[in-house]
């Protein structure tokens, strides 16, 4: 392993700097740049706060701007970097541009080059800074997310199992992974020791899946009836189709919306807006980016389902745009509408508004 040694040599710089990190689990390469875009310096360093320190007061009475790119190694670099007094931020790695050919050359002072140089240019949008008890119930959301999923998987694996072998479920048990079929799929189904123990093992894994889910969604419930989130949990309750889990995954998703000045910039951070390509004359437009958060966008695409069955509003909208462009184009373009009441929802402290279809 190689030997890093601190080093509290003092570099004398210009009072504004701008330093990319490319952050690794055991190691960071640091580029930092003056307002010229000259280098000041390009060096590797453990990932460990004296190290972090150590190179940041060597930059002696610089106003430092720092940045790298948010992913595994989460916000502990951040808050190292804040407590010393630099304006860092997080940035998500789809905004940072690559330079031409940059896929051929890859390495740890090149990426790091391309981040002080894009944060020069003010080429790169923040990541939203949480709080660290924010952070922490935001997690049982996603955690929540990543079980389902899982889930998911593991059904989708124990039905493959059946049809490969040939065992299809009795007549009365059409209803998939309900009580019974789950009983009749632990009772060995198939006859055969060794394949009914991989069924069982299946089912065991699964009912060990649904026992952690409900225990999160119970901690979720609670959360939306805490002192810190119950006022904007009502508002959002307020829309139909917007369930508990919901509320909170969208309120721990979004943040403060508050930071977006525009119906524009909100939309294009959840990925509900089209991509488009243009040259001259010439103006294409396509499916939605999906480059923001996937996670709210689903809830919200999800949630657009129900709402266009109670909202007359919403409803005519769907019609309007289904009978052009599809179903699938039609539901976004509820979701993209939703997602914009609810900005306006947190922002001004207002319930939801419409009109109830009638039978």
């Amino acid at each position: 392993m190689r030997n890093y040694k601190i080093d509290n040599d003092v570099i004398a710089t210009t009072r504004k700097l701008w330093m990319g990190i490319d952050a690794h689990k055991r190691t960071l390469h640091v580029t930092v740049i003056d307002d010229d875009g000259e280098m000041v310096l390009s060096e590797s360093l453990p990932h460990a706060k004296e190290h972090v320190v150590g190179l940041v007061r060597r930059l002696e009475d610089a106003d430092i701007v720092a940045v790298y790119e948010a992913g595994p190694t989460g916000y502990k670099l951040l808050k190292w970097l804040e407590e010393l007094g630099c304006d860092a931020f997080m940035v998500p790695p789809t905004h940072v541009r690559q330079k031409k050919g940059g896929k051929k050359i890859k390495t740890d002072e090149r990426d790091s080059y391309d981040l002080a140089e894009q944060a020069r240019a003010g080429m790169l949008p923040a990541v939203h800074a949480l709080d660290e008890d924010t952070y922490c119930e935001r997690q049982v959301v996603r955690t929540r997310g990543q079980l389902v999923e899982h889930r998911s998987q593991l059904k989708a694996q124990l039905k493959s199992l059946l049809l490969f072998h040939g065992v299809s479920a009795p007549d009365d048990l059409k209803a998939n992974w309900s009580k019974r079929f789950m009983r009749w799929l632990e009772e060995g189904p198939t006859g055969d020791e060794n394949l009914d123990l991989a069924i069982e093992a299946l089912v065991g894994v699964i009912y060990s899946f649904d026992k952690q889910i409900k225990r999160l969604e119970g901690r979720l419930r609670q959360m939306e009836e805490s002192q810190k989130w119950a006022d904007e949990a009502e508002l959002l309750r307020s829309v139909p189709g917007i369930g508990a889990l919901t509320t909170m995954l969208l309120l721990l998703e979004l943040g403060d919306v508050s930071r977006f000045d525009r119906c524009e910039e909100f939309s294009s951070w959840l990925g509900l807006v089209p991509g488009e390509w243009s040259s001259g004359d010439g103006q294409n437009k396509g499916s939605i980016t999906r480059a923001g958060n996937k996670r709210a966008r689903s809830a919200l695409v999800e949630s657009s389902w129900t709402l266009i069955g109670k909202d007359a509003g919403m409803r005519a909208v769907y019609e309007r745009i289904k009978a052009k462009s599809g179903a699938g184009v039609a539901i976004v373009a509820v979701a993209r509408r939703l997602a914009l009441a609810i900005r306006a929802m947190l922002r001004d402290q207002k319930k939801y508004e419409y009109n109830p279809i009638t039978a």
